[in-house]
């Protein structure tokens, strides 16, 4: 059936579509907002700040009694988060009078230097740098 709207050809079919495409997509989006909000689990966020220490770095970290509690071990994992969204593999971090190199897609500590050996000492093979 053809109906001749406003001076031209309109087709009730596809009003009848339009119509019922335009109530399925208001009965979405409300669907969608009565949905829970999607995002990370706990576990997802914990394991984002968990950071490892490699067994050399745990050996440089004894012999230099560089001492980390559980708030470094925060700042640390803050560190690698902001390093890797930034694109940084391996960083250098600076906290606390000690230097720490991590990689930070992993959350690995690969070494670890006091304030005393940075004096001189040239690091390689880092493409970032971050002082917290």
């Amino acid at each position: 059936m053809v109906n001749n709207i406003y001076g031209g050809n309109y087709n009730l079919s596809d009003a009848i579509i339009r119509k019922s495409e335009e109530i399925r997509s208001t009965e979405s989006t409300d669907a969608r907002l009565k949905r829970p909000i999607q995002g990370p689990t706990f576990q997802e966020i914990f394991d984002q700040q968990r950071i490892s220490f490699s067994k050399h770095a745990n050996q440089r970290a004894e012999e230099r009694s560089i001492r980390i509690d559980q708030t470094d071990l925060n700042r640390l994992g803050e560190a690698c988060n902001k390093a890797e969204a930034k694109g940084i593999k391996d960083a250098l971090i600076v906290m606390n009078e000690s230097a720490f190199i991590v990689n930070a897609k992993n959350k690995v500590v690969i070494t670890v230097i006091d304030k005393s050996e940075m004096k001189d000492n040239v690091f390689s093979n880092i493409d970032g740098a971050i002082f917290i």
